[in-house]
């Protein structure tokens, strides 16, 4: 059986624009490690994961923006080379794509590119990431051949614009849609009152299970979908927490989630072999049993919530997640 291991790699927090919804509260290059260390830590996670008996590596790499860290296509360079890295994916803004297609088209392993916006319309994208942001980005899409997906964060001031969405990404050939939700964290607090509460994500699940003619209680332990439209088909994320995944943050700090920003280890100063360990026993306090209110007696087996909702919006890592629906059935 195949064991994978897959992370969200911010490589840099710099970057060229101020989204309203942002995880992040800073934006300069002041914790972006050196390329050698870099360097040491990615084949520090190759090696400890081969001896952990793990077969394959996947990558998603981001920032900040990624396409302007001058340390993007040296990494590209190893994970390309190296035979564990099964591939990876670039998470990008998309504005300096043009500059980069010629090098990016370079690398096999380069699945596909996610592409970030914030709604089908305009006005919704925009209110978000800045006037013009919208009809600047969807100009280079029409015009890039490389795979591509469009990544949607959903919040009280889009989430009925998923039908837009998938209009959008078809007309931008893309190869599909993610979406995931909104969590109040960096200068997303600002946006905190635009959280989706249980009905309004009951609203998303509704949405996407009449388009896939299934019951939207199956939906339930799902944290974010895939949107296949090339396949037709649909996919749900659960919770990764654990020993399968990290976010990896520019100065090596190592996360359960990018939207859990509990720190577990420190990969500048510290063997992965060590974090890894760390990263399971932190999956082992959050099992069902330790939950509170009605998470804690869910009969969904593979669902615990999500723990970065509760940590961020109640400040509780435990508590039940206010955007389950679980009772309306």
């Amino acid at each position: 059986m195949n064991k994978e291991f897959a992370f969200q790699w911010h490589i840099t927090d710099f970057c060229n624009l101020r989204c309203k919804h942002c995880y992040q509260d800073r934006f300069d290059k002041e914790r972006d490690l050196s390329f050698e260390v870099l360097e040491k830590i990615i084949f520090n996670i190759i090696k400890t994961l081969k001896e952990h008996n793990y077969s394959f590596l996947i990558i998603n790499i981001t920032g900040g923006e990624p396409l302007i860290s001058e340390n993007l296509f040296p990494i590209l360079n190893i994970l390309e080379r190296e035979k564990f890295v099964k591939e990876f994916y670039i998470i990008t803004n998309g504005i300096f794509l043009n500059k980069f297609l010629d090098k990016l088209s370079l690398y096999k392993k380069l699945k596909y590119l996610k592409i970030s916006l914030e709604g089908g319309k305009e006005e919704t994208n925009d209110m978000i990431r800045g006037l013009g942001n919208f009809k600047r980005i969807i100009e280079i899409l029409m015009n890039i051949s490389l795979e591509k997906v469009l990544m949607f964060t959903l919040a009280k001031y889009n989430y009925k614009e998923i039908p837009e969405m998938i209009n959008l990404t078809d007309r931008i050939n893309g190869k599909g849609l993610i979406l995931e939700r909104f969590i109040p964290l960096g200068r997303g607090k600002n946006l905190f009152d635009k959280t989706l509460n249980a009905n309004e994500w009951y609203d998303v699940c509704k949405i996407i299970s009449d388009i896939y003619n299934i019951n939207p209680k199956d939906l339930l332990p799902y944290k974010a979908f895939y949107l296949d439209l090339e396949k037709d088909e649909l996919y749900g994320a659960l919770c990764n927490i654990g020993d399968e995944s990290m976010c990896l943050m520019p100065n090596g700090i190592v996360y359960p989630c990018r939207r859990l920003p509990i720190q577990i280890g420190d990969l500048k100063l510290e063997d992965f072999s060590d974090i890894i360990s760390r990263l399971r026993s932190f999956k082992m306090k959050i099992l069902k049993e330790r939950l509170k209110g009605k998470c804690s007696s869910c009969d969904i087996k593979e669902c615990t919530g999500c723990r970065a909702l509760t940590y961020n919006l109640k400040g509780d890592l435990l508590g039940e997640d206010p955007q389950c629906f679980y009772l309306k059935f």
